[in-house]
């Protein structure tokens, strides 16, 4: 049986009340969420599914680590909201007491098992990706392929689903339904690092020349 847990407005050890059906996890620092856990509405009269992952691994390590770079992601019936995040940990200053959080690509991929869906930020306000219903299905219909989301961040560029947490994904996801129109209907404007890897893909295809490789990159930056 799947480990359902109920989560009405819960508690963390912080004394701060949480309600993890709308909690927005942008630049959220995500210690005290309940990880690997379909988390179920049914006690307060809906039937909404959420389930929360994380990943992190350590740069420049020896005994301890200097900084550790990361994901979190919010996983429920039709979206995927991913938020990275990097921290700095010195043990002479307290741990790790800096937090960033990069802002994620307009645009990513997540592949499931060898298929591979382009996923786009349909809500900036909360890192928001629509997910395909042939994503949402091929993810639902086995409980060991790898599901590894995909994105330009230099220092973390494929994270990859937790093993409990893939296991659980089918439980939470819609399997059925595609959205017309998903919340904004309009993806996000590209970043600039998005742009300018563009650019670069289409100059190594020969799709463009170098002076023009070097004028729409200047425009990009804004110069």
């Amino acid at each position: 049986m799947l480990p359902f847990a109920a989560a009405a407005n819960p508690s963390v050890t912080s004394g701060e009340v949480v309600d993890y059906f709308d909690l927005n996890i942008r630049d959220y620092k995500a210690k005290s969420l309940p990880f690997s856990k379909v988390l179920a509405s049914g006690e307060t009269g809906g039937n909404e599914k959420v389930l929360f992952d994380q990943a992190y691994r350590g740069r420049l390590c020896f005994i301890s680590c200097h900084f550790y770079d990361g994901y979190t992601s919010r996983w429920s019936g039709y979206y995927l909201d991913l938020q990275p995040y990097e921290s700095t940990c010195f043990a002479l200053a307290g741990g790790c007491n800096t937090i960033t959080f990069p802002r994620p690509d307009s645009r990513i991929k997540i592949s499931v098992g060898s298929q591979e869906y382009e996923l786009l930020m349909v809500d900036e306000s909360r890192y928001r990706y629509y997910l395909p219903l042939a994503a949402r299905q091929a993810i639902s219909s086995s409980e060991t392929a790898a599901v590894t989301i995909k994105t330009t961040w230099d220092k973390y560029r494929e994270y990859r689903v937790g093993d409990k947490s893939r296991r659980l994904l089918g439980a939470v996801l819609n399997r059925n339904n595609e959205l017309a129109t998903p919340d904004s209907g309009v993806p996000a404007a590209l970043s600039i690092e998005e742009k300018l890897n563009e650019l670069k893909r289409l100059r190594e295809k020969g799709l463009i020349d170098e002076s023009e490789y070097n004028r729409l990159r200047q425009k990009a930056l804004g110069l």
